[in-house]
């Protein structure tokens, strides 16, 4: 019944994991919430790094990617990015999601 119980609220919770490479200049941090996405890479923007995300947290891949750039959102603001250029999202088993992204600084 224990493990039952924990499997329910990992599924629940969602599992995610993440990491990142710095290959520039990092800032002074940023909020999460002033983080933007980006499919095409601005003009105007430096590479600061890269970032990598794992989710598990959905229903759907939706769901999950949704859940993975919020975490890259996060990481990319601890590196002083303003801006993420998503470079790759891959489906995984069990309705998840691996999404790539480069932590940009876009210059106003």
């Amino acid at each position: 019944m224990k493990n039952l119980t924990l499997a329910v609220l990992v599924f629940i919770t969602g599992c995610a994991t993440s990491s990142h490479q710095v290959t520039g200049t990092l800032r002074p941090q940023v909020p999460p919430e002033a983080v933007k996405v980006y499919y095409a890479l601005p003009a105007n923007s430096e590479v600061i790094g890269m970032v990598s995300a794992d989710s598990f947290g959905g229903v759907d891949l939706q769901q999950a990617t949704a859940d993975a750039i919020t975490r890259l959102k996060e990481q990319a603001g601890r590196l002083g990015a303003n801006g993420l250029f998503i470079n790759g999202v891959q489906d995984k088993p069990l309705n998840g999601a691996t999404v790539n992204a480069e932590a940009i600084f876009v210059s106003p």
